[in-house]
């Protein structure tokens, strides 16, 4: 057993199926101590007593849990790691996990939010990957407008998922005042929290935030956020249209769907940022942006809570720059002064 597993005591959220049962087997065998093991739908903060950290099975029930998840970034004091894609075969993946885990819990000095890692399963343990909060000055090369850049979007499209509503402040709190931008903001979550999320955009940001509405027009300066119990349709002269026919793909909203919305009715004028999420939703939607010449950025994998989105947004060949969500800020903001009229 490595000395390092005897000091883990872990709040293992799975949903009880074979490969949940199959998880705490595995750490139990290497000496970590499974204080609490629940589903999202019982796991209670509250009664994590002993626990030093956090680890979320990311399996197809859990997945759906959105909202919970999110509550659940927000709240936690213990840091927190993420599995997505399954419990890997290879017999060195779980020395790997117990290690980021000991890692997490190290005596090392505490970040002010949760240190909220990514790690995916996969047949080779070389594909584990730990994502830490940004440094104070991330080190990226800022790349400044050229000449043929001034053809740049100017409603952009804000997809994300789990993580997201963290990153989409930061990027939104880091934007100037007084930009000639729109933005559709197309957040994976339940009904019934959009409104309190238009609210928490509203408190970061001078722009008037709105869940969208039937026949809004989409203005320069402000944040549309998507509702997800209709579907969201755009005309020819950018209005919304929600419509009851289905929504199409398995997240609601569908990023795929807002992204074809808004390349049909702005053309070349439509951009797109895909933001920390689970899952591939916007891929197919960057892939019809690259054949229609438009601009895509994505969150930098090291900034998200979870990368696979703007992991397949960048798989798709069509993402042009990837950033921390107050770089991609700085990135429309420089844009902002190549449009500018000499």
């Amino acid at each position: 057993m490595p000395e390092a597993a005897g000091l883990l005591r872990v709040a293992l959220i799975t949903d009880h199926d074979a490969q949940g049962r199959h998880l705490r087997e595995l750490l139990e065998r290497e000496g970590v101590a499974v204080v609490v093991d629940a589903n999202i739908q019982e796991f209670d903060l509250q009664h994590t007593e002993g626990a030093n950290v956090l680890l979320v099975n990311l399996d197809a029930e859990t997945s759906l849990e959105i909202d919970r998840l999110e509550l659940l970034i927000e709240t936690s004091s213990l840091p927190i790691l993420f599995n997505e894609g399954g419990v890997a075969k290879h017999p060195a993946w779980i020395s790997k996990l117990v290690a980021k885990l000991a890692g997490m819990v190290s005596d090392t000095p505490p970040f002010p939010e949760p240190v909220l890692v990514e790690q995916k399963a996969a047949e080779q343990p070389e594909a584990l990957q730990e994502v830490s909060p940004p440094p104070s000055a991330p080190h990226l090369q800022v790349v400044r407008p050229q000449a043929g850049d001034l053809d740049m979007p100017t409603i952009w499209v804000l997809g994300a998922s789990l993580g997201g509503p963290q990153a989409v402040k930061h990027f939104l709190r880091a934007l100037p005042d007084g930009l000639p931008f729109s933005f559709i903001y197309a957040q994976h979550i339940g009904a019934s929290f959009v409104p309190l999320l238009a609210q928490q955009m509203q408190r970061v940001t001078d722009m008037s935030v709105s869940v969208a509405s039937q026949g809004q027009a989409v203005r320069p300066g402000e944040v549309m956020v998507v509702p997800v119990d209709r579907r969201f349709m755009l005309t020819g002269r950018g209005t919304v249209h929600l419509s009851d026919e289905p929504i199409p793909g398995s997240y609601r909203p569908c990023i795929d769907d807002v992204i074809e919305q808004a390349v049909n009715a702005f053309g070349r004028k439509c951009g797109a940022i895909i933001f920390s999420g689970m899952g591939r939703d916007g891929e197919r939607g960057c892939q019809r942006m690259l054949a229609s010449a438009c601009t895509v950025f994505a969150q930098q994998a090291d900034s998200c809570v979870i990368s696979s989105m703007p992991d397949a947004a960048r798989s798709s060949g069509a993402v042009s720059y990837s950033a921390t969500p107050e770089m991609l800020a700085e990135r429309i903001e420089e844009i902002t002064h190549a449009l500018a009229p000499i």
